[in-house]
């Protein structure tokens, strides 16, 4: 039997990920991740509610992938007062509410930061 030989299909927003990525893998932003983490350890969403629980992520506020100017981009990356700490169930829910463009959660179009 023949083998046929299928291009490889290329996952839909590859470009957008690598762009992420080179932020995400600097020694800069783990750094900044650390001293997020140890200054605010809890999750800021679930303080909000009276909760406590221990931060595992870190979330941009405002999303440095909004913007195509390379030089706001960096600045909203590395910008400490754009980054919240949160516990994972909180950051799924932040991400699945920004899929549906929900104004008043933190990030989304139309919110207001913090």
């Amino acid at each position: 039997m023949p083998t046929i030989y299928k291009p490889k299909r290329q996952r839909p927003n590859e470009g957008k990920r690598k762009e992420r990525m080179s932020i995400y893998n600097t020694a800069r932003w783990r750094e900044l991740r650390r001293l997020k983490l140890q200054r605010d350890p809890l999750c800021e969403n679930c303080l909000r509610k009276d909760i406590v629980k221990p931060a595992d992520d870190i979330h941009h506020i405002v999303s440095f992938m909004s913007t195509n100017d390379l030089v706001q981009r960096r600045f909203l990356a590395f910008d400490f007062d754009n980054l919240m700490s949160l516990c994972d169930e909180c950051h799924q829910e932040i991400h699945n509410k920004q899929s549906t463009s929900c104004p008043g959660v933190p990030g989304n179009p139309g919110s207001a930061r913090r």
